[in-house]
C-alpha cells in the first residue's frame, strides 16, 4: 500500500488538492473512492463542512458552526452529524474492500485523534489495504506528527507528503 500525505495550514487548499490528485488518478484511469470535506461558506464566513462521497458523488451536510445556546459542540466551534460521519466511515472501508485504486480520507484532525470522525475507517484502511491501493489522507501540518502516534503503521515513515500552494483555497 501507498500512503500519501497533503498536509498545510488552515484554509491553505488541503481539500482543492486532494481533489485534483483525485481527479487526476480517474483521468489516468484509476478507481477512485473514500472522502473529501468541502468547505461551506455562508455570507463570505465558513459555516461548516459537508461530506463529498467520491464513489458515489453524493454530497450532505457533515459538520456546521454551532449557532444557538442549546446546541453542543462535538469539537471545536462545530456539530458533526452522526449519520454523515458513519457514511463517509462505510464509504472508506467499501473503498477499501472493493480494491479501488486510490482511497481519499481528507481532513484527519482532532476528532480523529480522539478516536471519532474517520477514526475506524483510517485504522482499517492502514491495517487492511492492498500493496497496489494507495491511501490519500488530508491533516493539518500541526497534527501530522500525531497520526502515526495514534494510528501506528510503518507506512507512515514512507508516505509521499504534498502540500497545497501558499495560497489560501477551501
Amino acid at each position: 500500500m501507498f500512503l500519501t500525505i497533503v498536509s498545510g495550514t488552515r484554509g491553505q487548499g488541503k481539500t482543492t488538492l486532494v481533489r485534483q490528485y483525485v481527479a487526476d488518478a480517474v483521468a489516468a484511469g484509476r478507481s477512485v473512492g473514500g472522502v473529501v470535506s468541502p468547505a461551506v461558506f455562508e455570507h463570505g464566513e465558513r459555516a461548516g463542512y459537508d461530506l463529498l462521497d467520491l464513489r458515489s458523488g453524493r454530497q450532505r451536510p457533515l459538520a456546521r458552526v454551532v449557532t444557538s445556546p442549546a446546541e453542543t459542540p462535538t469539537i471545536g466551534t462545530f456539530r458533526f452529524d452522526e449519520a454523515a460521519l458513519a457514511a463517509g466511515n462505510a464509504a472508506i472501508v467499501s473503498a477499501v474492500q472493493d480494491g479501488l485504486d486510490v482511497i481519499a480520507i481528507d481532513e484527519l484532525g482532532p476528532l480523529e485523534l480522539e478516536g471519532k470522525g474517520w477514526a475506524p475507517a483510517l485504522a482499517f484502511a492502514l491495517q487492511a489495504c492492498r500493496t497496489e491501493q494507495e491511501l490519500v489522507v488530508a491533516v493539518r501540518a500541526s497534527l501530522a506528527d500525531k497520526l502515526p502516534v495514534r494510528f501506528p503503521s510503518s507506512l507512515w515513515e514512507h508516505a509521499k507528503r504534498l502540500s497545497p500552494a501558499a495560497n489560501p483555497r477551501s
